[in-house]
């Protein structure tokens, strides 16, 4: 295994603290869906519906804002967001717990229009600091960190809501992302290349030259892939329902997130790849079949192929989406990226739902999987027209068009 790639990423100046910086922003962020629930249904006791709406309103904002959070550090850089953003965040999550419910549901909203995830941050970071031959190598760093994160939030935020109280969680949260958001305002990294500097003078670039074809596919492909991360684990919890085998919920889970960093860190070594919608093409592949199988270490089985896609399946949207960004607008074009993720993430979980109350833990793995096929294979399709029309350009006019991207 290449591992001298990852000494070569890791030894960028600047590189290793925003990583990190960017995981302590990530742990919080991916505890707030449970935190909410966990409030409403228990502290508040509303049931599940209400929470649900509250997570759903939360995550509409956290959709909504990305792009005009991509505008502004576009024209003013990160720091003034980040600003913004971290005040926002401590006042909403340091007085949240004592909200009624109906000013809760607005606040959420709010508070998701304004959060600066650590994902953006991170891949703004990457994509500024790291050469684009190892650029692939970095984010993959970045999505064996994200799993990382995914295994310490939502367990940190239930053992506080559950062993002392939702109040508790909710400081946590506030304070975890008022630090991080701190310490990148203090550190303020670069986010364009060397010489590649703007002023909030510059005029930006016309919307039909950073929002290419390509972009707009990849990030297709980034919402396929998010349909992945909440479809499979409602299918595998509805697995292990269906088997009354349930306590083994936490342990597929923590394997799930090994092995997808295993993945994740043989793609960071690769010279030649499989391009994003092939990856992702291959995910829902293989997530076709997982639901045929029963008991939990057949489904631990067939859930070793996907686990390995996961992290490399990000990795190389993300990578793709960076090589698509111009000079002007790579803010915008990273911040819709994570849009595409969040948004095929909140349909993933439904999707899968309706399949598995109508037919099973098969019929849910294997929606989730034809869909996410489904979605990669037309990207792929769109992307293939776009070179072949390319290829047919005289060489003046491919000429022009390159420049013109």
């Amino acid at each position: 295994m290449r591992l001298h790639a990852y000494r070569r990423v890791l030894g960028t100046p600047g590189l290793r603290s925003m990583l990190l910086l960017g995981l302590l922003a990530k742990i919080p962020v991916v505890a707030i869906p449970i935190v909410l629930t966990l409030h409403v249904t228990t502290e508040q006791q509303l049931g599940f519906g209400r929470a649900g709406l509250v997570v759903a309103v939360w995550t509409a904002g956290f959709a909504v804002g990305a792009p005009f959070q991509g505008r502004h550090i576009d024209r003013h850089g990160l720091r003034p967001l980040l600003i913004v953003a971290t005040t926002g965040q401590a006042l909403f999550w340091g007085v949240a717990a004592q909200m009624p419910y109906s000013v809760l549901l607005f606040a959420a909203l709010l508070s998701g229009l304004v959060i600066v995830p650590g994902t953006t941050i991170s891949r703004l970071v990457i994509a500024g600091l790291v050469p684009e031959e190892s650029r692939h190598t970095a984010f993959a760093v970045d999505s064996m960190l994200t799993n990382v994160s995914y295994m310490i939030g939502p367990a940190l935020g239930i053992v506080l809501a559950t062993q002392s109280s939702t109040a508790l969680a909710f400081w946590g949260v506030g304070l975890l992302l008022v630090v991080s958001g701190l310490a990148v305002i203090v550190k303020n990294p670069p986010l364009a290349p060397s010489g590649e500097e703007r002023s909030s003078d510059t005029p930006r670039p016309p919307l039909r030259q950073w929002l290419s074809r390509g972009l707009v596919m990849t990030c297709t492909c980034t919402f396929a892939a998010g349909m992945f991360s909440s479809g499979a684990e409602l299918g595998v919890i509805g697995a292990l329902q269906q088997s009354d085998q349930t306590e083994w919920l936490s342990a597929l889970i923590v394997a799930f997130g090994v092995c997808s960093i295993t993945g994740g860190l043989v793609y960071g070594t690769l010279r030649r790849r499989p391009s994003a919608a092939v990856t992702v093409a291959a995910l829902g592949a293989v997530t076709i079949p997982i639901g045929t199988v029963g008991g939990t270490p057949w489904l631990a089985a067939a859930l070793l192929p996907a686990a390995l896609l996961y992290a490399p399946a990000f990795a190389s949207t993300a990578a793709a989406a960076s090589t698509f960004a111009v000079s002007g607008a790579r803010a915008s074009a990273m911040s819709l990226y994570s849009t595409a993720m969040t948004v095929g993430t909140a349909l993933g979980g439904p999707v899968v739902g309706v399949a598995l109350d109508r037919g099973g833990a098969g019929w849910g793995f294997a929606m989730l999987g034809t869909l996410i096929l489904f979605v990669s294979l037309l990207a792929m399709l769109a992307m293939r027209r776009r070179a072949e029309g390319r290829s047919s350009e005289s060489p003046a006019t491919l000429d022009t068009s390159i420049r013109s991207q």
